[in-house]
């Protein structure tokens, strides 16, 4: 993986902290089930979760302004899925 280990801790810390305060279990499953905006428009749900969670967790502004500096998005995604847990699509 590409990205320097600091920035990994950061988001790792931040979606950690916001399944935390939505509720890990109840995410997964409103994920799995298609309980989100426009999820019959969703080819890739994985990526989808992950981004969401980047976004919910308010790393939009630190991805952009200081990892892709570095890194691209499929860098960025690597990251993301070592981080966040694993969603089946059940619908």
């Amino acid at each position: 993986m590409k990205m320097k280990p600091e920035h990994y801790a950061v988001l790792e810390k931040e979606i950690n902290a916001t399944l935390d305060r939505h509720g890990r279990q109840a995410l997964i499953r409103e994920y799995e089930h298609g309980q989100f905006a426009r999820a019959d428009k969703v080819k890739d749900l994985q990526m989808r979760f992950c981004f969401d969670l980047a976004y919910g967790a308010g790393l939009t502004r630190f991805i952009c302004d200081t990892l892709f500096q570095y890194l691209d998005s499929s860098h960025v995604y690597t990251a993301l899925k070592r981080i966040c847990p694993t969603v089946e699509r059940k619908y």
